[in-house]
């Protein structure tokens, strides 16, 4: 069993999810790519809107009900960490890109964590836009503030 999507611990740390997450990220890193292959000689422009964009990384920690047990233990360690990418990184690295981004993030702490990837991603920081609030109000204020005949999106929720 994996743990479940807890708050921020104060130090940035994004904690959620458990190695079924993993899997999870590693198909959609995968859709994406084959996405935006799929829509590349057509007029669209296609943009990648995450809900939930958290911090850009994720750590993982054992459920009090876990007693302590992970699939893969070793990544519950400090170091390791640093290494688990969130949506919003792997969108980043899809491949063809997206002609723009967006994410959706309610706490500011985050949403700070996210304007540094405009520093990582420089090629990319002028098609990044990071919204700070409350997703459902985001994505229709976006939604309705678009004109979708040549746009086409995947939204992450």
């Amino acid at each position: 069993m994996g743990t479940s999507r807890r708050p921020s611990s104060g130090d940035g740390t994004h904690y959620f999810g458990g190695d079924w997450t993993e899997t999870k990220l590693e198909i959609i890193s995968k859709y994406l790519g084959a996405y935006t292959t799929a829509l590349k000689a057509q007029p669209f422009k296609k943009a990648y809107i995450d809900a939930f964009a958290g911090s850009g990384y994720r750590s993982i920690r054992a459920d009090d009900g876990d007693e302590g047990q992970l699939a893969f233990a070793e990544l519950a360690e400090e170091q390791p960490q640093l290494l688990l990418e969130g949506s919003a990184r792997r969108a980043l690295r899809t491949s063809p890109r997206f002609d723009k981004y967006f994410f959706i993030e309610q706490t500011g702490e985050r949403c700070a964590q996210l304007e540094q990837m405009r520093t990582e991603y420089p090629e990319l920081s002028r098609d990044i836009v990071i919204h700070q609030g409350e997703a459902n109000a985001s994505i229709r204020a976006l939604c309705s503030g678009t004109d979708w005949a040549l746009r086409r999106a995947v939204m992450f929720l």
